[in-house]
């Protein structure tokens, strides 16, 4: 007996169907195997979280796509979280996630997708923020540099800080005006650009300030006219005696530069180009360019064009729109 019209149909049909389901891989929707998941860790210091993740072993990997919530349950719920990066190198596996809120729980997850766009979730990695006082999670304080921000204004301006340093400038070496405020100036013992830090207070609480002290200090951060100093509200000395960071032998053109700001500096082979700029400044060059020498400190020298030092010393200071080099005493200006 022939089978009828309809049975070939019905036959035809099936062999159609496991075809175009046989190979779930190409079919999003389907039923095919998931990719890999990774297993995610993360850790934190100061504002930044630092993720890492297991490799994808899986041929058709396409990418990993990395989420941030501040709520668990990002992969139940992936919309309401943000994406963070999103990396198509396989080997890729790491990422610094920087400039977080302090004080602040943020959730993370690895979301792997191969190139049938499935998916598969890493497990939830959370880290919590510091407050912006204490540094990088274990308390330590922050240093000069971190302070600085590598930027004309500090990404701490307004906020409670504690920072070491070691002193370049004693507490009694420079000239704060009238009234108990002082200035005294630290720097970070590894020194280089964006190394140096005002800080200044008022009643005497920088007095017992030398240099070489190694301290920690605690006050907020202020953009005052361009200058960015720490107001201090305590300091602690760690230990006195340090080697006071080496000057950075500098041109003269390149002394006013903001990432120089705060930092011990030294120009060499200089002549006077302008004894009286105002307000007891003047000006030297070594053939490059004129920079702006200030008398902060205690200095008795009274300037003469065509005076020359083989070596001027000083911290590189901003005020009035100026960057300048502020000698501390009469031993920073060497004949």
């Amino acid at each position: 007996m022939r089978p009828s019209l309809y049975v070939f149909s019905a036959i035809l049909m099936s062999i159609l169907l496991v075809a175009a389901c046989g190979d779930a891989e190409t079919n999003p929707q389907g039923s095919g195997t998931n990719p890999t998941a990774s297993v995610l860790t993360a850790a934190v210091s100061y504002n930044t979280a630092t993720l890492s993740w297991t490799v994808c072993p899986d041929d058709d990997f396409a990418s990993y796509v990395l989420y941030r919530s501040e709520t668990s349950g990002i992969a139940s719920n992936p919309s309401a979280a943000a994406v963070v990066t999103t990396i198509t190198d396989i080997e890729t596996i790491t990422f610094a996630d920087s400039d977080l809120a302090w004080n602040t729980v943020y959730y993370y997850a690895v979301q792997t997708v191969d190139s049938s766009q499935l998916t598969a979730w890493s497990n939830e990695a959370t880290i919590t923020t510091p407050d912006s006082s204490g540094g990088g999670g274990g308390g330590s304080a922050l240093s000069c540099y971190e302070i600085q921000g590598q930027a004309d204004e500090s990404p701490y301006d307004g906020d409670d800080v504690t920072v070491t340093g070691i002193v370049t400038v004693g507490g009694n070496e420079f000239y704060a005006g009238t009234g108990t405020a002082q200035y005294a100036v630290i720097q970070d013992v590894s020194s280089g650009p964006w190394s140096g830090l005002v800080i200044y207070g008022y009643d005497g609480i920088l007095t017992s300030l030398v240099r070489g002290d190694s301290v920690v200090v605690s006050g907020y951060v202020s953009e005052y006219n361009g200058l960015t100093e720490v107001v201090v509200n305590s300091v602690d000395l760690d230990e006195a005696g340090y080697t006071v960071p080496t000057p950075e032998e500098l041109a003269t053109v390149d002394v006013p530069a903001e990432q120089w700001e705060s930092v011990l500096v030294s120009v060499s082979n200089v002549t006077v180009t302008d004894d009286d700029l105002g307000y007891g400044e003047w000006s030297v060059t070594d053939g490059s360019g004129d920079v702006r020498i200030d008398d902060m400190g205690e200095i008795s020298y009274s300037p003469s064009n065509g005076d020359t030092f083989s070596k001027i010393i000083g911290i590189c200071f901003y005020s009035f729109d100026n960057f300048k080099i502020e000698p501390r005493d009469d031993s920073d200006l060497i004949n």
